[in-house]
């Protein structure tokens, strides 16, 4: 998996990760990740819980 970070990041869009290009890739909302399909457009919450290795990232 690739991972890119947009070199200019904004106060605003501190919950949102982009790609260089400047497409969203997903959003931080509550207690999971928000990302939508590109084919079908529905949204999907991944809670953190089930993200292995997740608590064992601080913020």
């Amino acid at each position: 998996m690739v991972s890119t970070t947009s070199p200019s990041s904004h106060p605003a869009d501190c919950g949102e990760t982009r790609c260089e290009c400047g497409q969203l890739i997903a959003k931080v909302r509550g207690q999971g990740l928000e990302l939508k399909c590109k084919r079908c457009k529905r949204i999907v919450v991944i809670p953190f819980s089930s993200i292995e290795g997740w608590g064992a990232v601080t913020p």
